[in-house]
């Protein structure tokens, strides 16, 4: 079995994470998979967010909070030591198909580092929040843009659990 396949395999969600920061050239090369992922008519319209300022991830934390319910502390991205935001133009009706491409790239990549990854949904729901647009026109994120995606990447506090694969595959010959 190739490298790449054994990386795909062993890949799996991590919600929790050592504080450690992850080197720059790794975040760099995370972020370049995530560049090189394909995407509807070849727009590469996406763009990237690698966000470690911990007062920065607290406060988006504490608006999803504001905006989903719950504590701020069930919102902090897993106290990642990094946090990627995907965001695309509004208008792009593929943009979640397209941040998923992107999303994959960059947790098979974060996987071939020894580093964890996950999901996150929480800044989707929130986005046309004004507050929330503001907050993201601070950082860059025109008004244009919605965020897609959020990743939490970082070195695994604990091994990944083994997850028992469920979905069923068929062959139609």
């Amino acid at each position: 079995m190739n490298e790449v396949i054994k990386t795909i395999l062993a890949r799996r969600s991590i919600r929790g994470f050592e504080p450690r920061a992850v080197e720059e050239e790794i975040v760099a090369q995370i972020l370049e998979c995530g560049r090189c992922a394909p995407c509807a008519w070849g727009k590469q319209s996406f763009e990237f967010f690698a966000v470690t300022d911990r007062k920065l991830l607290d406060e988006l934390a504490a608006l999803t909070a504001k905006y989903l319910g719950g504590e701020v502390q069930d919102h902090n991205f897993f106290s990642a030591p990094l946090v990627i935001l995907v965001a695309d133009l509004r208008e792009n009706f593929m943009r979640l198909a397209d941040a998923g491409c992107a999303m994959e790239n960059m947790f098979i990549a974060a996987q071939s580092f020894g580093l964890g990854s996950v999901w996150i949904n929480q800044m989707s729901p929130i986005c046309d929040k004004l507050e929330v647009i503001e907050k993201l026109e601070s950082i860059g994120v025109s008004k244009d843009r919605i965020i897609t995606s959020v990743g939490a990447f970082g070195y695994p506090a604990q091994p990944p659990r083994e997850k028992e694969l469920t979905s069923k595959v068929h062959y139609i010959t």
